[in-house]
């Protein structure tokens, strides 16, 4: 017997098992800006283990499937709701509602409810009924009609399910014949004499990605062997490891050749569990547990996130952030927030 329920239309216009295209997706006003990069996660969940892709768009009134939030029933109770319209078998746009009573909001780098709910798991359960799930409560799984804490992520119901509507997901071609450079070595980088270690930036012109690298081993190498990657100078400044620090984690996504880069455990985590391209690469350098503990030189970075690129880019200065907030680095640009808290590079860094 199947562990999944199957509610009737799919997208695309070909039998079940087939590729389900492309669906375009927005988020309407009611929802911030910042939940995108929730959502994102959530379509993209999906769109790992099955043969649909997804893209979101500017506006609601050209996408496929809508997002919002409004009142349903109050806190606790209906978290959210996916309705959609069909013709025969096939489906031709879908709205997923989300209860505003539920008082979600940005917590680190979660979205939650005033519960404690995880959005990222509302998000993929409502959007799985958007794709032609129905409710399964023969196993925990994402599609439970109630949600579960132990559930983080897809089960093995929840991908078959899905894998029956739009078969499997095809196996990603590379993005370019450029090699990812080698994990960093925690034995690699050098303290400068005032105890913090160069930052190394590089815009990769391939991607528009940008990556950071303490080591100059790892420096050289790209330098000699990634054409595409432009070296920029000293980003910032990091500190060396101890009781005042934390790690910063680094992947590097295989299906889109860019990197990713928090300091966030339960961050790391969920990408481990739900975003099987993100390649975990290690720790990369360190960042300071608290604006304080940086002292005068500490800098705390902006973490944005381009809704149409995927891209997430630092901004080192307040002018820079606020530059891309006006849209001079051009559309798609979302502001998830305080990164991390690092170093200003020394004089001598300068021209490293």
């Amino acid at each position: 017997m199947a562990d999944y329920v199957l509610e009737g239309p799919r997208w695309g216009a070909g039998a079940r098992g087939t590729s389900g295209g492309t669906v375009t997706w927005a988020i309407d006003a009611a929802l911030p800006a910042a939940f995108a990069s929730v959502i994102q996660s959530a379509f993209a969940t999906w769109a790992s283990v099955a043969n649909i892709s997804f893209q979101q768009v500017a506006s609601t009134a050209t996408a496929n499937i809508d997002l919002t939030q409004g009142a349903i029933d109050g806190l606790g109770n209906t978290l959210g709701y996916a309705s959609y319209n069909f013709s025969g078998q096939r489906m031709s746009a879908a709205t997923v509602t989300f209860d505003s009573a539920e008082g979600w909001r940005a917590s680190g780098s979660k979205v939650v409810s005033n519960q404690g709910t995880d959005f990222y798991l509302v998000a993929l359960h409502e959007i799985g009924h958007a794709l032609g799930l129905d409710h399964y409560n023969g196993k925990p799984e994402v599609m439970n009609s109630i949600i579960s804490p132990a559930i983080t992520g897809l089960m093995a119901g929840d991908i078959a399910g899905i894998q029956a509507l739009y078969g499997a997901a095809p196996a990603a071609p590379p993005v370019s014949t450029v090699t990812p450079p080698a994990p960093v070595s925690p034995a690699q980088p050098t303290a400068s004499a005032s105890g913090v270690t160069a930052v190394y930036r590089f815009y990769d012109a391939s991607t528009g990605d940008h990556f950071y690298t303490t080591s100059t081993a790892e420096k050289a190498q790209i330098l000699k062997t990634l054409p595409s990657y432009q070296y920029e100078g000293v980003g910032w400044a990091t500190p060396q490891d101890g009781p005042n620090t934390i790690d910063v984690f680094r992947f590097y996504d295989t299906k889109t050749g860019q990197h990713f880069f928090t300091t966030d455990a339960a961050e790391r985590d969920t990408i481990l569990k739900t975003l099987p391209s993100y390649h975990y690469e290690g720790v990369a350098f360190e960042a300071y547990a608290s604006a304080a503990a940086a002292g005068a030189g500490g800098v705390t970075l902006e973490r944005f996130y381009n809704t149409q690129t995927g891209l997430h880019h630092y901004a080192a200065n307040a002018a820079e952030a606020a530059a891309i907030n006006q849209g001079s680095a051009g559309p798609g640009w979302v502001d998830e927030g305080r990164a991390f808290t690092v170093h200003i590079p020394t004089d001598g860094m300068l021209f490293a």
